[in-house]
């Protein structure tokens, strides 16, 4: 259990907590999506990206970029003095940061690069639905009442923010109250996943644009680790900091729900 999340403050930053859907290719429907190596194999340099430099003088926090669009990443980095050296891998879901450096959590001086890995498709390969995205639907119209209650691994893992919250039965995920966490996150007082689904109309992506991303935080490796697997729900396209609801889902064999990370905001 965790206790209240402190909200982020307006300033820029460039610490992303949401990494997001990032849908496996293979030359054949059978294979699984790979991982990106610590080497790429095919990846090719673009032109930098170099900021103007708004706060001249002041050391800049690497944030955890992998899983953010490189978009976002930009965005965020606007105006640090910081240039972004863009190497290519093919991947699908193209324009998302698949490996970085320097690592999140380093201090850098104005003027240095950040080297980073970004997907873009593929030039001949079939992509790999995630069972993520059959199991987030199923979650949401049992939010809705509208189906029932949707495949459960033994243990599912309940997260908020990218924090393990709680970790329930599968008899356990079945009872709706189980996903009310009283968990204070930026002002609301608790987190009711459920009512978080069936509150407003929500799209299904597989990257949402967060450009206010959340200090400090990454995914729990597993995670980060199969997030081929994983699909998302957002309400809409944030307008500011702390605007967007977002639930993700992973699901493991057979389509069984195993983890599900919710993002709560207010405007």
């Amino acid at each position: 259990m965790i206790g209240n999340l402190a909200r982020p403050t307006a300033v820029k930053l460039v610490v992303v907590a949401v990494v997001l859907l990032l849908a496996g290719c293979s030359s054949t429907p059978s294979s699984g999506p790979s991982e990106p190596t610590s080497q790429p194999t095919s990846a090719q340099p673009t032109a930098d990206d170099t900021a103007v430099d708004d706060h001249p003088g002041r050391p800049h926090q690497v944030g955890v970029l992998v899983g953010s669009s490189l978009r976002d990443v930009r965005r965020a980095l606007r105006g640090e003095g910081l240039t972004i050296d863009v190497r290519r891998r093919a991947r699908c879901a193209p324009g998302v940061v698949l490996e970085q450096s320097p690592v999140p959590g380093t201090k850098v001086e104005r003027g240095a690069t950040l080297h980073l890995v970004v997907s873009e498709a593929p030039a001949a390969a079939t992509c790999i639905v995630p069972p993520g995205a059959a199991a987030v639907r199923a979650l949401r119209d049992w939010a809705l009442g509208d189906g029932p209650p949707p495949a459960f691994a033994d243990r599912v893992r309940l997260l908020v923010a990218n924090i393990p919250a709680r970790t329930l039965s599968d008899d356990e995920a079945a009872d709706r109250t189980s996903w009310n966490l009283p968990i204070g996150y930026a002002e609301r007082r608790d987190v009711r996943i459920l009512e978080a689904l069936a509150e407003a109309p929500m799209r299904e992506t597989g990257v949402p644009h967060y450009f206010c991303p959340q200090r400090g935080q990454a995914l729990p490796a597993d995670l980060l680790r199969r997030l081929p697997w994983s699909s998302t729900l957002v309400t809409r396209s944030p307008r500011a900091c702390l605007e967007v609801v977002a639930v993700q889902v992973w699901a493991g064999a057979g389509g069984r729900i195993t983890d599900v990370n919710i993002l709560l905001g207010t405007p």
